[in-house]
């Protein structure tokens, strides 16, 4: 056999195992996998039968191949090996012609037996396959009958059931509604004698109101009376005056001079009292320009007032002190308690921080606006990235505005909690505060400035509305918040790692978060306070602060 022929396969199925080969019984007839699974394997053995026989016919015509066309000159080899290797040869190539024709032999017989067996062995799995594709067809066809007995009894059950919900939902519905119409008839009724009773405290409010309204003319009559009764008095006390006078110049003794005499009533003095008795009328204009000149007086104070308070409209630096009405009013409510002294100590380090932060930062967006609104000069329509430009420049604008505070409320803190100034560098804590500073203005005004859904509203009224919206107690409190978290961080990092911070309340109306944490006491600088707060603030407007221990 040649070298790299592979071996000729001798696996195949007998027909005794064909036929002695049963299947498993399941409900109303044999496994229809299995029967599928068994003539498969009855294929593969045909197949393995047919690659035999092919691989038969290759070698016997190889064979053929070799013994017609010798490869090798049989006078050559005598000429060259002598007369007993020419024997030698001939003797091999009988043996080789008698093998060959034995090969054929056993190749021909293999052949009809492989052809033979195939043939059975189709003929016994074509006739199995008929008789099971039979048995599925009958069981499928079982199958679909039952399938749809069982949906037509599953219909017509759940038509059933669903007849049965209807109608027990229209019964209940009937006794909702029956439920509801007697329920509207009762808040009818109840309404109906509300109304009456309404209706009759109308009545008898519209009575009163008459009568009031008759009192009120009785009196407003009676006041009249009275006003002509104070005329015509006064006018009677006038002719009284003059009678006096002239009785009184009549009654004058003989000896006094002239310019010693009584003094005359009509000129207005008053004997009795040595002075000059103001008329009726010289009193009501005295009365009104007293109450004139204090118009004018309370007028001139709030003009002053409000010129010493500022504009308002504007980012100016006048009357910034970093600290709003509200924690004013809170530092008087604490001014006697224990802590009074840290809180002091405290406001008097950072309230000059806290003012020059705000201005900076008002400052800031004053510019960023004139820069706006010199942008819409130059371009009416532009809008978006174009107006507001690139986000991280805006971002750095004003977070190099309140870095340079923020790192000297951060040094503030260093000292207040005992350190040497300078002796501690400020770190990412005011890094960090300074961005979300930047970031949390930023964002609001790129927000406010670049959402066009206000119906209409122009550019510049956006960007004027989006300033307006900074402008007062808001950017003070965001510059309080972060101040006094630079001031805190400060605080901390002067302390050892094993040292221990407490909360310090600057109110007594301060929130739930800033009690608990006032109430836990000492707490290590590397755990948080219970709020999971590490220090102040710990929500917006909180002026809480941390103190060492030893303070």
């Amino acid at each position: 056999m040649p070298e790299g022929r592979s071996p000729i396969s001798s696996a195949r199925i007998s027909t005794g195992d064909v036929a002695r080969h049963s299947f498993a019984i399941v409900r109303r007839g044999f496994d229809i996998d299995e029967v599928k699974t068994y003539l498969q394997s009855v294929a593969r053995s045909i197949e393995v039968l047919e690659q035999r026989e092919q691989e038969l016919r290759e070698a016997v015509a190889e064979a053929d191949e070799r013994a017609a066309h010798p490869v090798v000159d049989e006078a050559t080899l005598t000429a060259s090996l002598g007369q007993h290797s020419a024997q030698i040869l001939r003797h091999a190539h009988d043996e080789a012609a008698k093998i060959v024709v034995q090969a054929q032999e056993g190749a021909s017989t293999l052949l009809r037996e492989a052809q033979a067996q195939a043939n059975e062995i189709q003929a016994q799995s074509e006739g199995a396959s008929a008789e099971r594709v039979a048995e599925a067809e009958i069981h499928v066809a079982n199958a679909t009958k039952e399938a749809r007995e069982a949906v037509e009894r599953i219909r017509y059950d759940a038509l059933a059931e669903a007849d049965a919900v209807i109608a027990r939902a229209k019964d209940e519905g009937r006794v909702l509604l029956e439920q509801v119409h007697d329920a509207r008839k009762r808040v009818m009724a109840d309404l109906a004698g509300r109304r009456r009773a309404l209706s009759i405290q109308i009545e008898q409010l519209r009575a009163a109101r008459d009568e009031m309204a008759a009192s009120v003319q009785g009196v407003r009559g009676s006041i009249d009376t009275i006003l002509t009764g104070l005329e015509r008095s006064d006018d009677d006390a006038r002719a009284a005056g003059l009678a006096a006078a002239d009785q009184a110049r009549l009654h004058v003794p003989k000896d006094l001079p002239e310019e010693e005499s009584v003094p005359s009533v009509e000129a207005g003095e008053d004997p009795a009292h040595g002075g000059v008795t103001p008329s009726v009328d010289e009193l009501f204009a005295r009365i009104r320009a007293g109450t004139d000149a204090a118009l004018h007086e309370s007028a001139a104070t709030a003009d002053a007032e409000e010129a010493d308070s500022g504009d308002g409209d504007d980012f100016g630096d006048g009357g910034v002190s970093g600290v709003t009405a509200d924690e004013a009013a809170e530092g008087e409510e604490l001014s006697e308690g224990p802590d009074q002294a840290l809180i002091a100590r405290r406001d008097e380090l950072l309230s000059p921080i806290s003012a020059q932060l705000s201005r900076h930062v008002k400052r800031s967006l004053g510019d960023d606006q004139n820069r706006l609104l010199d942008v819409l000069r130059s371009t009416p329509n532009v809008g978006g990235e174009a107006l507001l430009g690139p986000e991280d420049l805006h971002l750095s604008t004003f977070t190099s505005a309140a870095q340079g505070h923020l790192a000297d409320a951060f040094a503030a803190g260093t000292v207040f909690g005992g350190a040497t100034e300078g002796s501690i560098a400020s770190g990412p804590a005011v890094d960090q505060a300074a961005a979300s500073l930047s970031r949390t203005v930023v964002t609001m005004l790129r927000r406010r400035i670049g959402d066009g859904t206000d119906g209409g509203e122009e550019v510049a009224e956006r960007v004027g509305a989006a300033f307006r919206e900074w402008r007062g107690e808001r950017i003070e409190r965001l510059v309080g918040d972060f101040a006094v978290q630079a001031f805190s961080a400060g605080v901390a990092a002067a302390s050892s790692s094993g040292g221990q911070l407490r909360w310090v309340l600057t109110s007594p109306n301060g929130c739930s978060d800033c009690d608990d944490n006032a109430l836990a006491g000492a707490v290590a600088v590397d755990e948080p306070f219970p709020t999971g707060h590490a220090y102040p603030p710990a929500h917006s407007g909180c002026r809480c602060m941390v103190a060492p221990m030893t303070a």
